[in-house]
């Protein structure tokens, strides 16, 4: 079987063309959408980075691999030989493929495992557990040498990405592959020209921030704040915006190439296709810019596009299912025709692929954990968040928001007082998920809020807050 995923980073569905962008950013995943089939609902089931990438390569929730923010307690995954001296050998209680993550899945079956990623530049050695080759792009170039100074995790670019990607397909040699492939951009710093800027600046703007939330936001003093990002007004919203649809374009540019490779040489039509991102981007619609902080959908909802091998029956189309990352891995498992591993947490998309009157979830639950701790659940009508670690915006974030998001898909209009019944009952709903699926006793986000979130901790020293 021969297997793509495609992780771009900060990438928000809703800036997507193929999603319904006004703006002609991404021509080349819209072409995958059209060969395959998008979901309008798709949530990553743990943000930012790395709560994210857990969460898609170990098939678990980050309340079952413990992996719910950045910083020192994103360092271990949760499986047996770190919860004990491991001496090397598994016991009959633990047997090891139960705890396999899906490019363990692939490795342990002899088929060939490419990771190319700006990502391990993150500390987060269990992302590279078990790969039979993962390539780290080497930049920067000099133009990122003078600005930067030095090497960081924020200088790959699209286009070292897909070189090393397809020189790594053509070692392959038309065998059998697992290739993942990580797109750093569209993260900030944004590095595009004024010229490849300039391609969006005439792009409708969303409806929020308004100006009067922009001047409002203004007298926050906070990290990540309009004052601090330069944003007077709509005019330099804007310029923000066209900035990142710039990165997106160029990024879609370099997927683009990879998706050509395949078709030029045979391979596009019998390769399963995965498309997704680690999180999206906000851009002041709660009063931060340029951030993902939240579970509000700019930072929670992501395109999830996924391309069936040919052979294989399915229905080309959107689809309006809940969905999480974490249900990619059993569904890669279920084209592959491995039984997936026992802990892992997600359910095949296969019969939603292959029909959309497929039935769904009635509910998705999802975490973040960097700068806050919170907790959302997302019906077909409703969306609660809970928050249980405020970071800098204690006495500005409720403790729990409710949005009826037919109505206010912007979540503009917290209701949570007018429905008290409403939030009892999915709050209800959230704690008997987070049972149901945790490891141990333990909540691992409960944690998080506890000793504060990674980010709070690093910045709540130098800004008065909001």
């Amino acid at each position: 079987m021969k297997v793509l995923v495609i992780d771009m980073d900060s990438l928000r569905a809703d800036h997507v063309s193929g999603y319904g962008y006004h703006g002609d950013t991404t021509p080349n995943i819209d072409a995958l959408i059209d060969d395959g089939v998008a979901f309008q609902r798709g949530y990553v089931a743990n943000s930012p980075c790395m709560p994210s990438r857990a969460a898609l390569t170990s098939g678990r929730y980050g309340v079952a691999n413990g992996v719910e923010t950045h910083g020192r307690r994103s360092q271990l995954i949760d499986r047996p030989e770190n919860r004990t001296d491991w001496a090397g050998s598994w016991t009959e209680n633990e047997p090891e493929r139960p705890w396999w993550t899906l490019p363990e899945l692939f490795f342990q079956n002899g088929v060939r495992t490419i990771g190319v990623s700006s990502f391990p530049r993150h500390p987060a050695p269990w992302f590279y557990h078990v790969w039979h080759e993962f390539r780290q792009p080497q930049e920067p170039d000099e133009e990122m040498t003078v600005e930067w100074g030095h090497v960081s995790f924020q200088t790959p670019r699209a286009q070292a990405v897909t070189d090393e990607a397809i020189d790594a397909l053509e070692s392959v040699d038309g065998e059998e592959f697992f290739l993942y492939a990580q797109y750093w951009d569209p993260h900030a710093p944004y590095n595009r020209t004024d010229e490849q800027i300039d391609e969006f600046r005439d792009v409708e703007l969303p409806p929020h921030p308004t100006a009067e939330q922009i001047e409002r936001h203004r007298e926050w003093d906070t990290l990540r704040g309009a004052a601090q990002e330069g944003i007077d007004s709509r005019a330099d919203l804007n310029e923000l915006i066209s900035a990142y649809d710039a990165e997106i374009r160029y990024a879609d540019r370099h997927v683009g190439r990879l998706l050509d490779h395949l078709k030029a040489t045979g391979a596009y039509d019998e390769t399963l296709i995965v498309l997704t991102g680690d999180h999206g981007e906000e851009f002041g619609e709660h009063g931060l810019y340029r951030e993902h902080w939240s579970t509000h959908d700019g930072t929670q909802r992501v395109p999830m596009v996924v391309k069936p091998p040919a052979g294989t029956e399915f229905e080309p189309g959107t689809r309006n299912h809940l969905i999480t990352n974490v249900d990619f891995a059993p569904t890669i498992a279920d084209y592959f025709g491995e039984t997936p591993p026992q802990r892992w947490q997600g359910k095949s998309l296969r019969p939603i692929l292959e029909s959309a009157d497929a039935e769904g979830r009635e509910f998705v639950v999802f975490d973040h954990g960097l700068y806050t701790a919170q907790r959302a659940i997302r019906t077909d009508e409703w969306k609660l968040i809970r928050t249980y670690h405020p970071g800098m915006w204690e006495g500005v974030l409720p403790e729990y928001q409710l949005y009826e998001m037919g109505a206010d898909p912007w979540e503009q209009r917290n209701v949570a007082d007018g429905h008290p019944d409403v939030v009892d009952e999915l709050e209800t709903g959230m704690l008997l998920w987070a049972a149901r699926h945790r490891t141990g006793s333990t909540d691992p986000l409960q944690r998080v809020a506890e000793e504060g979130p990674s980010g709070y901790n690093s910045f709540a020293g130098g800004f008065e807050g909001i």
